[in-house]
């Protein structure tokens, strides 16, 4: 039972992935469903929320990553890797083909702990998958709309149209606004480097957090 639930959790990660990467209507339909749970947090200031939810988003998946991934093999795993990298390029270096041969010899065994290896490593990444990739939509899909409307750009797809005016009222344009560093006052979606000021924002307090949260649950120890 317990490898069937956690085979779909990871089956609806995997699909969470794909909808939110190439459906467009998918992701506005995925953050109205959030909105349903979320809808509390729409007072609050864009920036203030994005730091509630990457927080939230930390804690659970260093959870996932201290309950489901058995670090003592893991480490054991890529030690074992890095010895036989480091053999097998010494053996190329020397050309010793008697322990090339034997090297050879071992590469199934080593391939299917490479397997092994990554298999640990993705399980808790879909897991993450099913309460990240949700509140990710809802984060663009609030940012986005508010964008539109602030702006009457429709760079968007022209997403307030799409969307329920029960969700339009909800984005109030002062808690989109921000004072940025360098930048001045600013939407949420202005581009900051490469990305919108919102998700360079998402990032940093997910990175910052994230290993916070890890020191702190002791994750990987």
């Amino acid at each position: 039972m317990k490898q069937v639930i956690s085979r779909f959790v990871m089956i609806l990660g995997a699909l969470l992935f794909i909808g939110i990467l190439f459906s467009r209507d998918f992701r506005l339909e995925l953050g109205l469903i959030v909105e349903s749970v979320m809808f509390p947090f729409s007072s609050y200031p864009f920036h203030i929320v994005i730091l509630i939810m990457s927080i939230l988003t930390g804690i659970y998946s260093n959870l996932i990553q201290k309950y489901t991934i058995n670090h003592r093999r893991l480490r054991e795993l890529q030690e074992i890797m890095r010895e036989y990298q480091k053999e097998y390029m010494e053996a190329t270096k020397q050309n010793n083909q008697f322990k090339l041969k034997q090297l050879e010899e071992k590469k199934q065994e080593i391939q299917q702990l490479q397997s092994e290896m990554m298999s640990m490593q993705f399980k808790p990444m879909f897991y993450t998958f099913v309460v990240t990739i949700p509140i990710f939509a809802w984060l663009w899909e609030k940012a986005s709309a508010s964008y539109e409307l602030v702006t009457g750009s429709t760079s968007y797809g022209n997403l307030t149209t799409k969307l329920p005016e029960t969700f339009l009222k909800t984005l109030n344009p002062d808690l989109y606004i921000i004072n940025s560093p360098f930048l001045g006052q600013i939407h949420v979606v202005t581009p900051v480097l490469v990305f919108p000021w919102w998700l360079f924002w998402y990032l940093l307090c997910s990175i910052t957090f994230g290993q916070i949260i890890k020191k702190v649950l002791k994750v990987g120890v």
